[in-house]
C-alpha cells in the first residue's frame, strides 16, 4: 500500500464511520546526537515522512490496534491497557496511560496505523507513532494540552513505559516541527528557536544502510548511564546539575575529576557536540552549505570514536558520500548501531552519490542500501 493509497481509504472510512484520520512527521536530526538525554543543544527538523492514523470510536470497551506496517494486531480491555505487551503497540499505550494521568476518560478505540518512515532506520518512526495517538486524542476530545505538553507526556511513554531512556528530542522535533525550519532545541530548559534552512542548491538525502540495528535499546540505555556515572564523579566536586551546561574550555578540570578513558570519551562528546550545535546553527542562518558539513564531518568522527555508536556499515556509507564530489558534508544520523546517515549534497551531484553508493556500498558490505531524499515539510495535522 502507497501512503496516497491509505489517505485515499482512510478518508472514505473517515466519510462513513466515526473516523479521524491524522499525520505526525518522523524527523531527521542535521546535528546534535546523544546530547538530548544530558540536557544539551540539539538541531532536528521534521521530515515529509511520518505516521498516519485512523482512528475511530466504537462501542465496546476495548483498545484495538492494528497496522499496515506490522502483522501483530491486538484488543486490549481498558482496565488491561496499563499492562506491557512487548509489541510495537507499546508505545500508543504508553501514551494512553500518559493521557489516563491527566485526567482522559478513554472509551472503545480502533486505531490502525500506517507508516512510510523506515522503521528502524533513525528517523523516529517511534516518536512519530507516539505523537500522531497523542495528537489524535487530544484533538478528538478536545483536551485542549499544548505541543510542547503532548511531547513531555510521549517521551514519558517512552521512558516509562517502553523502557527507552531516551530525551525530549524526537518527541520535541515531531509534536513542534516547522514547514523549511529546523528546530534549535535546548533540552534542558525546554525551549527551541527555529531557524529557516534555506541552502541554496543543496538538498538532504537520508541513505538507509538497511543494517539492522540490533543493539540499540541496550547500548542507548548503557550510554546513559555512563555519563550519569561521569556526572556523579563531577559532583564529587563541583554542583554538575547536567552535563549539558558544560563548555569545552571546562576540559581541563574535567581532565582531573572524571576517571576512566571510556567516561572521559563519552564526556568529549558531549561537550564537543554542544559546540558544534552551536556553530552549525550560526551557519545555517548564514545559509553556508560548506561550513555546516563540516560540523557534520567531525560529528560523525566524534560518534564514532568518542561516543562508540557507529558501525562499519554507516562509516562505509560516510566515506562513499564524502569521497563524491558535490558533498558539502555526511554522518550517522540517529541512536547508531546501523540506520541511516544524512547527507548534504549538491543538487547536480545527487545521481553520482547515489550510483556511487549503490555499487561501492553494496561491495563492501553485501547489504543495499535504501535511498530517501527528505525536504523539511513535516508538521502534525488533521486531514
Amino acid at each position: 500500500m502507497t501512503t496516497e493509497d491509505f489517505i485515499n481509504t482512510s478518508l472514505k472510512k473517515a466519510q462513513s464511520e466515526k473516523s479521524a484520520l491524522f499525520f505526525a512527521p518522523g524527523r531527521v536530526n542535521l546535528i546534535g546526537e546523544h546530547t538530548d538525554y544530558t540536557g544539551g543543544l540539539v538541531l532536528p527538523a521534521a521530515i515529509q515522512y511520518g505516521t498516519y492514523l485512523l482512528i475511530t470510536k466504537h462501542s465496546g470497551d476495548t483498545f484495538i490496534f492494528s497496522s499496515e506496517n506490522f502483522p501483530e494486531k491486538a484488543e486490549i480491555p481498558l482496565p488491561e491497557s496499563g499492562k506491557k505487551q512487548n509489541a510495537w503497540f507499546d508505545y500508543p499505550l504508553g501514551v494512553i496511560n500518559e493521557l489516563k494521568n491527566k485526567g482522559w476518560q478513554p472509551e472503545g478505540l480502533r486505531f490502525h496505523y500506517y507508516g512510510d518512515i523506515p522503521t528502524g532506520a533513525g528517523l523516529s518512526s517511534s516518536a512519530s507513532i507516539e505523537v500522531v495517538t497523542a495528537y489524535a486524542i487530544n484533538r478528538l476530545y478536545d483536551l485542549g494540552i499544548s505541543g510542547c505538553e503532548l511531547a513531555l507526556l510521549s517521551q514519558r511513554a517512552e521512558n516509562n513505559f517502553v523502557g527507552v531512556q531516551c530525551g525530549i528530542m524526537d518527541q520535541y522535533a515531531v509534536a513542534l516541527g516547522q514547514s523549511s525550519h529546523a528546530l534549535q532545541i535546548d533540552c534542558h530548559d525546554i525551549t527551541h528557536d527555529p531557524i529557516p534552512v534555506k541552502f541554496k542548491d543543496y538538498e538532504w538525502m537520508v541513505i538507509n544502510s538497511n543494517k539492522k540495528r540490533g543493539l540499540v535499546d541496550s547500548e542507548y540505555n548503557k550510554r546513559v548511564q555512563e555519563l550519569e556515572e561521569a556526572r556523579k564523579q563531577l559532583n564529587n566536586s563541583f554542583d554538575v546539575p547536567y552535563l549539558g551546561m558544560l563548555q569545552p574550555e571546562d576540559a581541563d578540570w574535567i581532565d582531573k575529576l572524571v576517571t576512566g578513558e571510556t567516561a572521559l570519551k563519552r564526556l568529549r562528546h558531549v561537550v564537543n557536540e554542544n559546540r558544534r550545535v552551536r556553530l552549525a546553527a550560526e551557519f545555517l542562518k548564514a545559509g553556508d552549505a560548506k561550513q555546516f558539513g563540516q560540523m557534520m564531518i567531525l560529528s560523525h568522527d566524534s560518534l564514532a570514536h568518542d561516543f562508540e555508536v557507529s558501525c562499519k556499515e554507516l562509516d562505509t556509507l560516510v566515506t562513499i558520500a564524502m569521497d563524491t564530489p558535490g558533498v558539502a558534508g555526511s554522518r550517522m544520523t540517529g541512536a547508531g548501531f546501523g540506520g541511516c546517515t544524512l547527507t548534504l549534497i549538491h543538487r547536480d551531484a545527487v545521481e553520482d552519490l547515489k550510483n556511487r553508493v549503490a555499487t561501492l556500498y553494496e561491495k563492501e558490505t553485501g547489504l543495499k542500501p535504501g535511498f530517501y531524499p527528505v525536504t523539511l515539510t513535516g508538521e502534525p495535522k488533521k486531514y
